[in-house]
């Protein structure tokens, strides 16, 4: 096991977005930490209210938003504007071009993950949609289609527990703690895995499994 501390992560803040970021992005940039394979980035964004992130162009790549608390509202060149809470996640496809906005509308500033996957070759350049999916709050698979050989599951598990890893995963933890033989993760920390994680949970967690 890899573990990335939480007070390790880049941080961009400003009066209006605070960004952790696990790897490299934008403005923050670390040799250490481009990427996991073709997990490109994790950013833990809070967005206070009444704000919106400036219209911008995304390609090629899947996008997701995580919504830990608030809600964000959506808009993109595709005409699309939805609404999403805790407990979905918006998916985009970004393909050939897709531009978005997201404003934070709740009535409180909204936690948010983004992750991005880099596809597949052969899905380069094809057409991009936006969806939202939803999400129990128990442990287990994303419903999602990417277009890349990744399965995403996420949620909350408590007690003594062992996760499963038949290649190689990388683990975050959204909220709460891990205690395990010889390790304790917490809210923010980032974990590689080669091997099945035993401990005890009583955290919100995302497994990216490649």
């Amino acid at each position: 096991m890899k573990i990335r501390k939480a007070n390790t992560r880049g941080v961009t803040k400003n009066d209006w977005i605070e960004s952790h970021r696990t790897f490299s992005n934008n403005s923050y940039f670390d040799p250490k930490y481009i990427s996991w394979g073709n997990l490109k980035v994790i950013n833990d964004d809070t967005q206070q209210l009444g704000n919106m992130v400036p219209n911008h162009e995304h390609k090629n790549l899947d996008i997701l938003g995580y919504l830990v608390e608030g809600e964000l509202e959506h808009w993109d060149s595709l005409n699309n504007v939805d609404r999403a809470q805790p407990g979905q996640i918006q998916h985009m496809w970004c393909g050939k071009s897709i531009w978005h906005t997201e404003a934070s509308v709740g009535t409180v500033p909204a936690r948010y993950l983004q992750i991005w996957i880099t596809p597949k070759d052969k899905y380069r350049n094809t057409e991009p949609y936006y969806e939202i999916i939803e999400k129990g709050p128990e442990f287990g698979p994303i419903d999602i289609e990417l277009h890349q050989d990744i399965t995403i599951k996420a949620g909350t598990l408590k007690g003594k527990k062992t996760i499963p890893v038949a290649t190689k995963a990388y683990l975050y933890v959204v909220k709460g703690t891990i205690k395990g033989k010889d390790f304790e993760l917490k809210e923010g920390d980032g974990a590689e895995l080669d091997e099945d994680l035993v401990g005890l949970f009583d955290a919100h967690i995302v497994l990216i499994e490649e």
